[in-house]
């Protein structure tokens, strides 16, 4: 069995592919041999590597690149209508003059549609939210060498997550590390002032704090189990690959608060004994990988992270660890074997990444929101007279030094400590953010109580649905949920239980009363655990879709996303998410092949990949087309 210092040699075999691959645009076989050389593993190795990833070329670029998203907003605003005289350009200037790839989502579904506009000679630009006739014009001038005006993420970071109290940590760049002192990672000095770390998953427990990744898994448990495990080394790990179509939350809190995000990892790092952590970032951001490292570098200026943590004796380093590329790599286990150097394929569990993580070591690993609210829950609690202040729109701008699990403050500040665990409805506590695009007036992020309905969000704080739409559809998780039609059925959703926020039974319905009879999609409550009981996902991706929408399209896309992201690992899925777009794009030709033979075929092939899947990618892979038959087909309805 190799060492713990063997098995570590996979990352530092990730980063030189990285910097070959952003030096010279592609690795070539001399690039290869001189790598496996360098670490001493065979050619073999890093060809296995570097053919799995779509970030990683094998042959000299183009002049010009250019991704286009195709998925889901983009779709949408007419990102195929621009990708169709991008690739005429191609082949009027030829291949070695350009090169146009249509990408899965680029996280910009907010302004939609996105491109990506890459040359040697220059970084990344990005293009959004324009003329559709415009794209081709832009890489026209691209390849003229002509300027031409870019789009920046900046832009939306300065005001979104409106009206969110995670504001109150907002940091620019030009923030001084004297400011920084003396206004962030208070949570990080109480702490190594006085350790308890029984006090902090306390915290964490009492705020009902939930993975906001997709699984919804509670956060103490898993930073708990880390802790009480045993191994040569721990390690902290932040997802942020963020690749679901239709989500884009963690690149404005990774813009807008870096350090929330920092302190959080820090905390869970002194909590469990983690002394190492890593920034997991998809390369597509490359304004938030400019903005994290910035951030890294102010807090080890001000002793908050790195060696000897405010002179306490304590260590945690962190870096940013750019992601080459890939859907698959946002499932937790396919993302910590690409930390590894190795082929993003997801693992078989057990065992959890908690004992048996990062090189077989404990590992937490949580999304970038989970740890983004984590020091605002630890500070102290206000006074609960003040308590009628917890929605107001104005954030405090000071962070108290004491921790939640310290005596009562008597502070009139109202903090998100006792503020995050009594915002929500019914069981839901506490906040969480949504990504909303499609055919809406505001298309943004937005910070919102948990459990509000989703008709709330919709009209009240996305401004409802754009001119001349009525509401067709909806995508609560991304492509993940499918598609759920603006009037649900009789019979399509469970009655969710009478409980109450202390967990008893009672019998009036905090939520609106859900029965089988047709259901209005605005009632639904916007609920992780109301969502599983009720019987729908609920993820932090929400696309919305106007009449004019074309669903079938929209869920042959889907389908031929997960097709293609699939890492072709476990049969089911390599196998059965073919079979799905086959089926989508036949109805695409005729309408009329959906027969009942052919409905209950895609009905058990959805149950064969949603139980035999070795990840989720597999395993709901089959609900944009399973939810459009059942919702949206004519023959069905």
């Amino acid at each position: 069995m190799k060492s713990l210092v063997e098995r570590q040699v996979g990352t530092r075999i990730a980063k030189m592919l990285q910097d070959v691959q952003h030096r010279q645009g592609f690795v070539g076989h001399t690039d290869i041999a001189r790598i496996a050389n360098h670490v001493g593993e065979p050619v073999r190795v890093i060809q296995d590597v570097v053919s799995f990833f779509p970030h990683y070329r094998r042959t000299e670029p183009p002049r010009c690149r250019v991704a286009i998203c195709r998925d889901m907003s983009c779709r949408l605003r007419g990102s195929m209508l621009a990708a169709e005289g991008l690739h005429a350009l191609q082949q009027q200037v030829g291949d070695r003059e350009l090169e146009v790839h249509e990408a899965s989502c680029l996280g910009r579904c907010d302004r939609a549609p996105a491109m990506l506009v890459e040359s040697l000679e220059q970084h990344p630009s990005l293009i959004v939210g324009r003329a559709v006739e415009e794209y081709r014009k832009i890489v026209e001038a691209s390849l003229a060498g002509k300027p031409f005006e870019t789009d920046s993420d900046l832009t939306t970071a300065e005001h979104t997550l409106r009206q969110g109290w995670i504001d109150c940590y907002r940091s620019t760049e030009d923030t001084s590390n004297t400011e920084l002192a003396e206004t962030a990672y208070r949570a990080v000095q109480a702490y190594v002032a006085n350790p308890n770390p029984e006090g902090i998953l306390g915290a964490l427990k009492t705020a009902g704090l939930l993975g906001m990744g997709g699984a919804g898994a509670p956060a103490y448990s898993k930073w708990d189990e880390a802790r009480l495990a045993s191994g040569e080394a721990k390690y902290v790990v932040c997802n942020a690959d963020e690749s679901e179509p239709g989500t884009f939350k963690d690149r404005e809190i990774l813009l807008a608060a870096p350090h929330l995000v920092i302190e959080g990892m820090i905390m869970a790092g002194l909590v469990s004994g983690a002394e190492q952590g890593y920034l997991y970032i998809r390369h597509e951001y490359f304004e938030q990988i400019e903005r994290v490292e910035q951030a890294i570098a102010a807090a080890e200026a001000i002793g908050a992270c790195g060696s000897n943590i405010f002179q306490s004796g304590r260590t945690f380093r962190l870096e940013v660890f750019i992601s080459p590329g890939g859907y698959v790599c946002g499932e937790q286990t396919a993302l910590v074997e690409a930390l590894e150097g190795k082929r993003s394929e997801p693992r078989n569990r057990p065992p959890e990444l908690q004992t048996n993580g990062l090189y077989d070591q404990p590992t937490i690993l949580n999304n970038v929101e989970t740890f983004a609210w984590v020091p605002s829950i630890l500070l102290r609690k206000p006074d609960p007279k003040n308590e009628d202040h917890l929605r107001s729109s104005t954030p405090p701008h000071n962070s108290p030094s004491t921790l939640s699990t310290a005596t009562e403050s008597e502070s009139n500040r109202p903090w998100q400590g006792l503020w995050f665990r009594n915002s929500g409805t019914n069981r839901a506590k506490g906040r969480r953010m949504f990504s909303i695009s499609g055919d809406v007036r505001r298309p943004g992020v937005y910070e919102v109580p948990c459990g509000i309905s989703f008709g709330e969000l919709l009209e009240n704080i996305a401004g409802g649905m754009i001119a001349g739409e009525a509401l067709q559809a909806v995508a609560l998780s991304g492509p993940s949920g499918g598609f759920l039609p603006a009037i649900l059925p009789e019979k399509t959703i469970r009655l969710p239980k009478r409980i109450d926020a202390e967990g008893r039974e009672t019998a009036e319905y905090k939520y609106p009363k859900l029965s089988s009879e047709p259901t209005d999609i605005r009632h639904l409550p916007m609920d992780i655990d109301a969502s599983r009981e009720i019987g729908f996902m609920l993820g932090a991706g929400i696309v919305v879709y106007g009449s004019s929408a074309d669903m079938l399209d929209q869920a042959l896309a889907c389908s031929q996303f997960y097709q293609r992201e699939s890492c072709g690992k476990c049969v089911p899925c390599r196998l059965g998410s073919r079979k799905l777009v086959d089926v989508a794009q036949q109805l695409r030709v005729d309408p009329s092949s959906l027969s009942p033979e052919r409905l209950e075929d895609v009905q058990l092939l959805a149950r064969i990949l949603r139980t035999t899947s070795i990840c989720g990618l597999g395993q709901v892979a089959s609900e944009p087309l399973r939810t459009y038959l059942r919702f949206f087909h004519p023959r069905t309805l």
